[in-house]
């Protein structure tokens, strides 16, 4: 049998990618902005250079000097969003059929599924708000200049009265400031679509690892579950199986008497619903256990795991980290923040059964 629960996580998950696929390049259609001609830029330079120590000049060049013959990507290009977002959902085909195959609930890949998609889905934001801030940019301070209609900073500049040009500066300022703001946004927004696309594209390399994994242990697990036959619960008691209860009774008698030992009960998902786990409470009220019982938690999980082929414990849960025996050789893997004590299991030992 594999390695029991440490006292405290560490580490990272057995069969976690250590390695990162990343994006660069590419943008699409909605990606591009026109650039202006040099002769325009040059145009612009020159009107700059005639307010001489105008304190906006500078920043109006500034704004201009992005444009000057290339486009503002992002490095998370929309291309390879595409790409990810077909790969998540081949890989989220394969973990379906697994689970079939699996016959259970895979609660670590379900967990992997999900923070994959939702690394996915903020990238996909970001990058829909990237390219309207590209697209504001490209229109409000280059392309209206460059269709014949006069921005209104351009016109103060290429008015041909210098002392006009000087008496609006103020007006300048206002606008250039305005720009620089938006400047400003595109390049937080490129950081933001930038990192966000990394981390897509890392949860989705999470999964892929992870499926792979599970389907090389597809043989053994198939041993198992030709050994542990699906039991139906026990109608008209405690709704659950024949092999949950005696787990149940067996904990009980090693680690008892418990505040609570919640067994069956409607959900939407997992195990509860179909009288195949029950929750060993250690503290109530959604509290931190003291630490005897905390140890008494770590107690539980580590017999659990020793006695899983005797008695067809399929998963345990406890204080964030699960451990499977349909994937023992990865041990006790990290589970994404729940956000309470109770939703992390912090306060109670979660077994489920074949």
């Amino acid at each position: 049998m594999s390695s029991t629960i440490a006292p405290e996580p560490s580490g990272t998950a057995a069969g976690r990618a250590s390695r990162r696929e990343t994006c660069s390049g590419g943008t699409g259609a909605a990606g591009r902005t026109r650039s202006p001609s040099a002769s325009a830029l040059d145009l612009a330079a020159r009107a700059c250079a005639a307010l001489g120590e105008v304190a906006h000049a500078p920043a109006l060049a500034a704004l201009l000097r992005p444009y000057a013959g290339r486009t503002v990507t992002t490095t998370f290009g929309g291309s390879c969003l595409g790409t990810v977002g077909e790969t998540l959902a081949q890989l989220e085909a394969r973990a379906a059929r697994l689970s079939r195959q699996y016959r259970g609930q895979l609660v670590n890949l379900t967990e992997a599924e999900h923070s994959a998609e939702a690394a996915t889905a903020r990238a996909r934001r970001l990058h829909r708000q990237l390219g309207a801030a590209r697209r504001y940019l490209g229109q409000v301070a280059v392309a209206r200049y460059l269709d014949g209609e006069t921005d209104p900073a351009l016109s103060v500049l290429f008015s041909g009265d210098p002392q006009h040009m000087l008496s609006k500066h103020g007006v300048v300022e206002v606008l250039a400031r305005q720009r620089s703001a938006r400047m400003a946004e595109l390049q937080r927004l490129v950081a933001a679509s930038d990192i966000a696309g990394r981390v897509a594209s890392a949860r989705v390399g999470e999964l892929r690892e992870l499926v792979t994994a599970l389907a090389g242990q597809r043989r053994r697990v198939e041993r198992l579950m030709a050994r542990f036959r699906p039991q139906s619960p026990v109608t008209g008691g405690e709704h659950i199986t024949p092999r949950m209860q005696h787990v149940r009774d067996e904990v009980d008698r090693r680690f008892g008497p418990f505040g609570a030992i919640g067994c069956y009960r409607a959900e939407a998902s997992g195990e509860h619903p179909l009288g195949r786990a029950c929750d060993f409470m250690l503290s109530t009220g959604g509290v931190m256990p003291a630490a005897s019982w905390i140890q008494k938690g770590y107690d539980i999980a580590a017999w659990a795991q020793a006695n899983a082929s005797r008695l067809g414990i399929m998963y345990i849960i406890y204080r964030q980290r699960i451990w499977d025996v349909r994937m023992a050789s990865s041990g006790w893997v990290p589970m994404e923040n729940r956000g309470s004590i109770t939703a992390n299991h912090f306060d109670h030992v979660h077994i489920s059964v074949f």
